[in-house]
C-alpha cells in the first residue's frame, strides 16, 4: 500500500519543531553573556571581624577579612548546591558532609571543588559583594 503524501500541515510542524530544537541547542551551547555585576549585599566594614568572617546565610555568602584584604565566597556547595554553614574550623555542608577551610578550599568531599569566590569591594567604609548576572542568589 502506498504512503499518503505529506500534507502542508505536517511539513509546517516538522519545520517549526526543527527550528525550536536548533534554537534550544544553540542556546545551550552559547556562553552566557557577561553583563554588569549586580550587588548581592552591602555591609559596614566594621561588621566584618579582622581575622574572621561575617556569614550571611540569607545571601548565601561569607565576607572574610584579614588585616590587609577583604574577600567573599559563595556558600553554595559545589557538590549538589546545598547551603553551606559556618563552623569554627571553616565551613560544612549539612547535606552530604563536605568540609571546607576558612578560605573555602575543600578539606573533604564529596564536593569536587572549592567554594566559588565572589568579588568584594570596599567603598566608603562599606563592603559591597557582587555576583555575576544570572547567578543564583
Amino acid at each position: 500500500m502506498a504512503e499518503p503524501a505529506a500534507t502542508r500541515r505536517a511539513a509546517l510542524r516538522t519545520l517549526i519543531a526543527s527550528l525550536l530544537g536548533g534554537f534550544a541547542v544553540w542556546r545551550y551551547l552559547s556562553p552566557r553573556s557577561r553583563g554588569a555585576a549586580e550587588t548581592l549585599v552591602r555591609v559596614p566594614l566594621a561588621d566584618v571581624p579582622v581575622g574572621g568572617a561575617l556569614v550571611l546565610p540569607q545571601h548565601r555568602c561569607a565576607i572574610l577579612r584579614t588585616r590587609d584584604e577583604v574577600s567573599a565566597i559563595d556558600l553554595t556547595c559545589t557538590h549538589l548546591g546545598c547551603a553551606v554553614v559556618g563552623t569554627r574550623a571553616g565551613f560544612a555542608c549539612p547535606c552530604h558532609g563536605s568540609r571546607f577551610d576558612r578560605r573555602g578550599r575543600v578539606l573533604s568531599g564529596p564536593a569536587p571543588s572549592s567554594l566559588r569566590a565572589l568579588e568584594a569591594r570596599v567603598e566608603g567604609g562599606q563592603v559591597r559583594v557582587l555576583r555575576e548576572p544570572g547567578a543564583r542568589a
